[in-house]
């Protein structure tokens, strides 16, 4: 795909079915803003930056995708989803402003994310067509043709998982992305400073007495200083930090901040933060941390045992040489969710399947008094 303007890129608008409630309504201008968001900051090269539109709407408190599919009260679904009709709105419209601001030079020509783009594009077809069908309806005594709620219920289903669809689609296309930028940038694997540099002045080059080597011996130890729920803790911390960039101006007094690569660095301070108090050999450097991790008997046995909380290892360079880390925020099937520091240059939600060949392993939480058989 050649570079075009945004006005190219965004979708047909959605149809709207006749008789739907104003909640139906203003959801369907959502996802229809939603999806072309997704679609231009995916052309601009930031994916990572796309919005969540499920979370969004479980965060003012509205049924998601799974709340829908076997609703104990129909009616009740649509009343709460026309109570925020106005919140929806807002977001609408602040999604459209945010879209009208792409300057269309920024956008790429989407070259590794051509196929990502068709799939959004078949996502919204396939949504059009669902729309547009016939839907049950009922007859009020004023004359008026409403949508059943039922059929109100069934397209609010398919409008979020269509919602879903496409930021799971931004989602791997911001990993693959991320990935592209690692090997490109030199910055795989995730030598320390002083390794890189000899201790010398910034692009030295290390003499071979002090080159790279994987670490063997660990004198690493933890406490727990505070063991009233530390992964609950963890999580709110990581959370807190979603968004942040190394270009925001208080970037630089980050506590995760080391003038250097810094996803280390991110999850040391949040586990310390949250009451795991771990003295690694170097909380820079993630072969080091996944090395103490075993010398500890932190390690799990296998990523499948993955939970909140738990430090999570990648190897994106497949050398056998870890060279990233995050944290699990959750584990649904077999989608491992995370919160990562220093993930294109910022912290960002990602998902990977849980059998992805980049993970290397996971790490979970020292034990606390009354967590010792934590498997």
């Amino acid at each position: 795909m050649s570079p075009t303007t945004a006005e190219k890129l965004e979708i047909d608008p959605l149809p709207h079915p006749s008789g739907a409630s104003g909640g139906l309504n203003a959801i369907i201008d959502a996802v229809e803003e939603h999806i072309n968001r997704s679609i231009l900051l995916l052309a601009s090269g930031d994916p990572g930056s796309a919005p969540d539109f499920n979370e969004w709407l479980d965060n003012k408190g509205l049924p998601g995708e799974e709340d829908l599919e076997q609703p104990e009260d129909e009616s009740v679904m649509v009343e709460k989803y026309n109570s925020k009709q106005q919140d929806v709105n807002a977001l609408t419209a602040d999604l459209d402003q945010k879209n009208k601001n792409i300057d269309s030079s920024k956008l790429n020509a989407l070259t590794t994310s051509n196929t990502t783009y068709k799939n959004i594009v078949e996502i919204a077809d396939e949504l059009r067509r669902t729309l547009g069908k016939e839907h049950s309806k009922f007859q009020t005594p004023d004359g008026a043709w409403h949508l059943t709620p039922a059929a109100e219920v069934d397209l609010l289903q398919a409008l979020l998982e269509s919602a879903n669809k496409v930021h799971w689609e931004v989602e791997t296309a911001a990993n693959d992305i991320d990935h592209q930028a690692r090997e490109i940038d030199g910055s795989l694997p995730n030598v320390p400073h002083q390794y890189r540099t000899n201790g010398l002045s910034s692009g030295a080059v290390p003499s071979a007495g002090n080159a790279y080597r994987p670490p063997s011996v660990s004198n690493a130890s933890y406490r727990v200083t505070d063991p009233d729920d530390p992964i609950g803790k963890a999580l709110a911390v990581a959370n807190g930090e979603v968004g942040t960039r190394e270009t925001d101006a208080a970037f630089g007094n980050k506590p995760y901040n080391n003038n250097s690569a810094w996803c280390a660095a991110f999850t040391s301070w949040v586990w310390k933060e949250a009451g795991y108090d771990v003295s690694w050999t170097d909380y820079d450097y993630v072969p080091s941390v996944w090395n103490d991790a075993g010398a500890m008997g932190l390690q799990r046995p296998s990523t499948a045992q993955a939970q909140a909380g738990d430090l999570i290892v990648f190897d994106w360079e497949g050398d056998g040489t870890p060279d990233h880390i995050g944290i699990v925020e959750s584990v649904n099937g077999g989608t491992i969710h995370t919160i990562e520091g220093n993930s294109s240059d910022r912290v960002q939600r990602l998902k990977y399947g849980i059998n992805s060949g980049d993970i290397v392993g996971v790490i979970k939480p020292p034990p606390t008094a009354s967590d010792d058989v934590r498997v």
